[in-house]
């Protein structure tokens, strides 16, 4: 017999995420300008409501519908047609989230404060090719041919062909190292061009697709890689792919994963080809990396919210189990580990949004991809900590499907962590990023100016240790070899650093600040001593 205290438990859906979280709409109060700040409460208000009830709902069937996407060669006369067909509740969510206005917004606090609403529904199948359609927006918008921009464009943008980007970039051989990719890219007249290769991590396959390959006689390495855009469909016809099969993942069960032969496709390069990988960097990998660290906060959040709605309703010994000290504790270091990314996500973003840079080795630009590469990896390791936390706290209701969305989040989460560079790849990155502009000069003047906002004498003293470490080793991030043992070590200290300084701009009071050094500034390992 179900219990009277499960059957009426008051669930998280229904309730407005962003009514439910006033620390969120504190953080924007900060983060967003005067003038922007109450037609924003108004968008995101609306916004969540859709989110929080009917998009929730749709995002729950999609997740455990018994088919899911659906490969399908052939068309019913046995036409090659590979297509990928989506579940009906995702094709409802995806086009109510660009009728919405997605991709609408008026900064970029804006837009990614909407999809960090629309990723408590942990919901892949749309956050995902979200962020490939982003990328493959801007790059056309910044580099695209008047061809591109007039004749696919308003296709990426539309409803009608809702969130239909996509990235191949993966190839079997290569992994993480772009610049070993290996298909090639024929030149087939002006501008045009025919891919050959395979690809081997083809999430969000779709209708529009942007693919890294390597024009043939290209330099090698990353110096060689261009990028193009591939329509499934040319001229009437299947543009000479193959989907070979979907691959089956340990989590974002709703996104079609795809390996992909390119047999001669038709692909039209976006910018000039011999600055491929640039675009590939700035405007994609980039987006990608800012909408990822934007999906990873939302799932925290909503974990966050489950373990606050279900602690406070569930009883056990005669006594809510809210009021265990122990299950106060972990509470607690869900919403301090919450803050502080969030903090420091939402400040880089006010940041962006006030210093716009089109000049991509400048050291503004350099020190924005430092930022957004540390966004990434921080809130993605976060967002694995704390759904594991919020499981735990429901004790074996956690790890049920059917009981609450936290198993998929979960399994979402360990994605997210690998999705966009995984996090030896950032750290290194940082570190030879940080050869390629003042980045101690920077940092320090950073530091200096905002640390007087610390609220307290304890905090300060914390900080100044660290910080003093930090620049200690900063040269050291040049040598290789140092590099190679202690960058990620050193990319956790930079994190809890400036998660702490942004949790000090934006007002945020001392206990949380506490809670927050307590439950990741003591978790940090010491450097590894090189001879």
């Amino acid at each position: 017999m179900t219990t009277t205290e499960l059957q009426g438990m008051d669930p998280v859906r229904g309730h407005n995420f962003y009514q439910a979280d006033p620390s969120f709409a504190a953080l924007l109060d900060q983060c967003a300008s005067s003038a922007e700040r109450s037609p924003l409460e108004d968008q995101l208000l609306s916004f969540a409501e859709q989110v929080s009830n009917q998009w929730d709902a749709w995002a729950e069937a999609a997740a455990l519908d018994p088919v899911g996407p659906q490969l399908q060669h052939y068309d019913r006369l046995g036409h090659p047609i590979d297509v990928v067909v989506l579940p009906h509740a995702t094709q409802q969510l995806r086009r109510a989230v660009v009728e919405a206005g997605i991709f609408h917004n008026k900064s970029l606090v804006e837009q990614y404060a909407k999809v960090y609403l629309l990723a408590h529904l942990g919901e892949a199948g749309t956050v995902c090719p979200l962020a490939c359609t982003e990328g493959l927006i801007r790059s056309i918008q910044a580099v695209g041919s008047d061809f591109l921009k007039a004749e696919y464009l308003p296709q990426l943008l539309s409803a009608k062909t809702p969130v239909a980007g996509a990235q191949f970039i993966t190839e079997q051989d290569m992994g993480s190292d772009v610049g070993a990719l290996k298909t090639v890219a024929v030149a087939d007249g002006p501008g045009r061009w025919r891919l050959t290769g395979e690809k081997w991590f083809c999430s969000a396959i779709t209708d529009f697709t942007l693919v890294a390959a390597r024009p043939e006689g290209a330099a090698p390495n990353t110096k060689g890689v261009s990028v193009f855009f591939v329509p499934r469909i040319f001229e009437g016809k299947l543009n000479n792919l193959k989907i070979k099969r979907l691959k089956n993942k340990i989590g974002t069960k709703e996104l079609p994963t795809a390996e992909i032969d390119l047999n001669g496709a038709i692909g039209f390069n976006i910018g000039p080809v011999e600055q491929g990988f640039k675009t590939l960097m700035n405007y994609v990998l980039n987006t990608s990396r800012i909408m990822n660290a934007a999906s990873s906060l939302g799932l925290t959040a909503r974990a966050c919210l489950e373990a606050q709605s279900y602690t406070s309703q569930r009883s056990c010994f005669g006594e809510k189990i809210q009021t265990f000290p122990m299950v106060q504790a972990s509470l607690r270091k869900i919403e301090a580990l919450l803050a502080g990314r969030r903090a420091l996500y939402f400040t880089m973003l006010s940041h962006l949004d006030q210093n716009p840079t089109g000049d991509f080795n400048s050291e503004e630009a350099m020190w924005q991809r430092f930022l957004i590469n540390l966004c990434k990896y921080r809130t993605a390791i976060g967002a694995t900590e704390c759904t594991r936390e919020a499981i735990l706290l429901h004790g074996g209701n956690g790890t049920i499907e059917t009981f609450s969305i936290l198993p998929r989040l979960y399994r979402d989460s360990l994605v997210l962590e690998t999705w966009e560079g995984t996090h030896n790849v950032l750290a290194l990155q940082i570190a030879r990023d940080s050869g390629r502009f003042d980045f101690a000069g920077r940092l320090t003047a950073y530091l200096k100016e905002y640390q007087n906002l610390l609220p307290h004498d304890h905090i300060k003293a914390w900080f100044e240790e660290l910080s003093n470490e930090i620049c200690e080793h900063i040269p050291d991030l040049l040598d290789a070899k140092w590099a190679a043992h202690n960058a990620l070590l050193m990319m956790d200290r930079l994190g809890v650093l400036l998660e702490v300084l942004a949790l000090a701009q934006v007002k945020e009071d001392v206990p949380k600040i506490q809670d927050f050094i307590r439950y990741a500034g003591t978790a940090i390992l010491p450097f590894e001593a090189i001879n």
